[in-house]
């Protein structure tokens, strides 16, 4: 019997004795929200059956999940056997070089303010490290005029290096996630710049710490819109890319559809997971590449119940279409026990209910077990870097995404 049918049959065993004496708990906030949201577990927060087993194995492919500093009260649900790598999320790049320290209110900027004074963080650290999880720290920039004045300013480069180095060494680490989102499409001019940018970055982390693994983050479009990340020469200068393979959807789209949809290219949507990777692979090597997956999906008010329903403008009467944490929608599911569907070009789930609030039609797209295994197995047989997570915290307490990354990636 191979280590891997061991492990599912070990689990099985302990997941029946623990349910004897585990206490079911309920844990309601406001639901419907990234930063707040309702979480119905069946594990109560001061019992975890995984910590039972003896934490020595390590999956076959990088497991890299972000973990937003607003999801930090959901961290210690975090199988630290499971994963390869926590990106922290994160701290936000002025123009010249320091990073965001304060809002325009003067109130203390919450990403920031975490890295430096949470204590919880601190300790998360302390045993990824000792479990020999990578920790990466996440730098942002998502305000165009800001990311295009920095990378006009070569000295700031300098000054970020060493701002950079130094948040590095408060928490004992090395490695680093670049996230330069521009939501307006960028001037092939401006994308050179970033790769020389990351260039420099990447040099001059290895000559400070020898190894340092820098990954930079990617639009899902990359390679057919011009954004600022080039996807070839970025592979060349960088350690990994993490690729943010969702969103083809969004609150804002016209109809409701997949977030992250295999298929369906020209049907329901401009572009397609499958397409993704085959447009990827054209210009990055496949070790370099990490394929990013939604905990989350989105809910929108809707015309009607079939799929890909037309979105109605929301108002506070009839509500908002929104977006949705993995946790969250189990307990929409649970609460209003709707049909679940399949979409099976998107391969992904679906399904449609009344807003037990506000009587409207609502239909939410999201991923599961089902739909994750797919992408999962466009990992293996494109034999990708490994997968990515937006985010880490967003499952709540509910275990079955742990799972899968365990029977789909196997102990080694």
């Amino acid at each position: 019997m191979d280590s891997v049918k061991l492990a599912r049959i070990l689990i099985g065993l302990v997941l029946i004795s623990a349910s004897a004496f585990i206490l079911y708990g309920t844990y309601l906030v406001k639901a419907g929200t990234f930063e707040s949201y309702t979480v119905l577990s069946p594990i109560s927060k001061s019992a975890n059956i995984f910590s039972f087993f003896k934490k020595t194995t390590r999956p076959e492919k990088i497991v890299y999940g972000y973990l937003p500093y607003w999801a930090l009260d959901d961290a210690e649900y975090i199988q630290m056997d499971k994963i390869t790598d926590i990106a922290y999320f994160g701290v936000y790049l002025n123009e010249d070089g320091t990073f965001m320290t304060t809002l325009d209110d003067g109130t203390a900027e919450p990403g920031y303010n975490n890295w430096r004074n949470n204590e919880d963080l601190t300790a998360l650290i302390s045993t990824a490290q000792s479990s020999g999880v990578r920790v990466s720290l996440t730098v942002i920039s998502h305000v165009d005029e800001k990311s295009d004045k920095f990378l006009d300013c070569k000295a700031c480069w300098s000054t970020f290096a060493a701002n950079l180095k130094s948040e590095l060494n408060y928490h004992k680490i090395k490695d680093v996630n670049l996230n330069f989102e521009y939501v307006e499409l960028t001037e092939d001019a401006k994308a050179n710049q970033y790769t020389e940018f990351v260039k420099f970055l990447s040099e001059d982390l290895d000559r400070t710490y020898g190894n340092s693994f820098l990954v930079v983050s990617t639009f899902a479009d990359s390679l057919v819109k011009p954004r600022v990340t080039k996807i070839a020469d970025l592979g060349k200068v960088s350690d990994a890319l993490f690729i943010m393979g969702y969103d083809f959807h969004r609150p804002s789209s016209d109809n409701a559809g997949p977030v992250a949809p295999i298929d369906g290219i020209d049907v329901h949507a401009e572009y397609d997971i499958r397409t993704m990777i085959k447009d990827y692979l054209a210009n990055s090597p496949s070790n370099k590449l990490i394929l990013g997956v939604p905990y989350y999906g989105y809910n929108w008010v809707v015309e009607s119940s079939q799929e890909y329903a037309k979105r109605i403008e929301g108002n506070d009467n009839i509500g908002y279409s929104q977006s949705q944490t993995y946790a969250a929608i189990m307990d929409t599911i649970l609460e209003t026990g709707p049909e679940i569907k399949w979409d099976e070009l998107g391969k992904t789930p679906y399904f449609v209910y009344q807003s037990p609030e506000t009587g409207s039609t609502r239909q939410v797209y999201f991923e599961n077990v089902d739909s994750l295994s797919e992408k999962y197995d466009l990992v293996l047989q494109n034999d990708l870097a490994g997968v990515g997570i937006w985010a880490l915290g967003y499952d709540g307490g509910y275990q079955e995404l742990w799972d899968l990354l365990q029977i789909s990636f196997g102990l080694n």
